[in-house]
């Protein structure tokens, strides 16, 4: 019960930054601030999960989030920076780094997939060590390409 105590603060510290108002956007814009609202509504159910060992749900859950992974890329093309009239917070170095977003969001598809695999196994542990680096890798995301 500690590490699940323990998994929920480092999950509040790590993620006040989701915080989605879509007032103004439309389009890959919206879509995209949507699909950030599932994500962090998907960390918030492993979170859950973990307290409950409920690794079906953890599971079911991971696996939305590599789809997510696998997808984000698409839903920043060029043309949907930041500005005052759509809510965006994404920051300009996704567009003047993009190998470096590349490699932020391929770094979330990997731990993801590694969640996937690891609670296949039913080890606790094992299970919040992995989802600790889910999270880490979005905070890490966050801190370099978002406003």
């Amino acid at each position: 019960m500690y590490k699940c105590k323990f998994v929920l603060i480092l999950f509040l510290i790590s993620f006040p930054f989701f915080s989605y108002s879509q007032g103004g956007s439309t389009g890959i814009i919206k879509e995209r601030m949507n699909k950030f609202q599932e994500s962090k509504n998907l960390m918030r159910t492993i979170n859950k999960s973990l307290s409950d060992n409920n690794f079906d749900i953890i599971r079911q859950s991971a696996e939305k989030l590599n789809k997510w992974a696998n997808e984000m890329y698409e839903y920043f093309p060029k043309g949907s920076e930041a500005n005052t009239s759509n809510k965006s917070q994404a920051s300009d170095n996704i567009w003047s780094d993009p190998e470096g977003f590349k490699k932020a969001v391929k770094k979330f598809e990997i731990t993801s997939a590694k969640l996937i695999k690891i609670s296949q196994n039913k080890n606790i542990d094992d299970t919040v060590s992995s989802f600790r680096e889910v999270a880490a890798s979005c905070k890490s995301c966050h801190q370099q390409f978002r406003n």
